[in-house]
């Protein structure tokens, strides 16, 4: 299924902050990367709660979940921050392949790959892909050293690729990953998308309000806002700002006197995946 427009998810740098050491956190990062690919959001952006800001730490966690098996070693080198991404499920998408045969690949396919050999725009250049060699790349562009792209097979012999822009892969193909200053300038860029608060203080999500949200949304981006662990949007986001999007109760009744962060991402997008939005 084509996914032609942006649908984000915008969380807090707090998102680990309840955390009692780094594999907990790693897991709950992990958490909210199958969240997104469960329902097919193509960005996360990470906004800055002054707080707790562990960016850099969740950032690092969603690339490497969102990076297919075969890439990993060579764009993440060892490191002790990330000692317990072992623990992590994978992610199951369509860029990340189970097949290594490169005599199964077909003209068409898509891969993503990352650059091991590149000597300028009239040399070879080179790309890893996941198979049982590095494969040509056609393209009369520079890459640099490890340079991650997406690419399209289009000779089996000799077996070779072309880069491809991924709003052109007809396919689900995982998530960007974006770090913003502060949820207000998150938003910023995100003024005609169909953006949704999520409170315990909003209106109780029912089929009425998810079909209104849906006609709300047609042809637009969404973009789903969480707030922090200890505090709600209100503290990120003025009376002013709260006033001109959709502030929803995406888990009315609830049992218990909080909702972690990462549940509330599973719940959430699972119910406003029920909204019969166009892709």
């Amino acid at each position: 299924m084509t996914v032609a427009r942006e649908r984000a998810i915008l969380i807090p740098s707090s998102l680990t902050m309840e955390s009692r050491d780094r594999r907990e956190s790693t897991l709950r990062i992990g958490q909210i990367a199958r969240a997104a690919a469960v329902f097919r959001y193509n960005r996360i952006v990470i906004y800055r709660d002054p707080e707790h800001n562990d960016t850099r730490f969740i950032e690092m966690v969603l690339r490497y979940m969102d990076t297919p098996q075969y890439l990993r070693r060579m764009l993440f080198p060892r490191r002790e921050e990330l000692r317990h991404v072992g623990l992590l499920p994978p992610l199951r998408t369509a860029h990340h392949p189970l097949n290594s045969k490169s005599e199964s690949l077909k003209i068409g396919e898509f891969r993503v790959g990352a650059v091991v050999e590149s000597v300028g725009s009239d040399g070879g250049v080179w790309v890893e892909i996941g198979v049982d060699r590095p494969i040509p790349l056609r393209t009369n562009g520079v890459y640099e050293m490890g340079q991650r792209l997406s690419v399209r097979i289009f000779s089996r012999k000799p077996l070779a690729a072309e880069p491809v822009d991924q709003k052109d892969i007809p396919l689900y193909w995982g998530y960007e990953t974006e770090a913003a200053e502060s949820l207000e300038k998150a938003l910023q860029p995100r003024q005609e998308s169909l953006v949704i608060l999520t409170s315990r203080w909003g209106r109780p999500a029912s089929p009425q309000v998810l079909q209104e949200l849906a006609q709300t949304g047609k042809k637009r981006n969404l973009a789903v806002v969480f707030g922090s662990p200890a505090r709600g949007l209100d503290a990120f986001l003025s009376a002013k700002a709260i006033g001109r999007y959709e502030m929803i109760n995406t888990i009315p009744h609830q049992g218990t006197e909080t909702v972690r962060l990462e549940e509330a991402v599973f719940s959430s997008l699972a119910l406003l995946n029920l909204m019969p939005m166009e892709d």
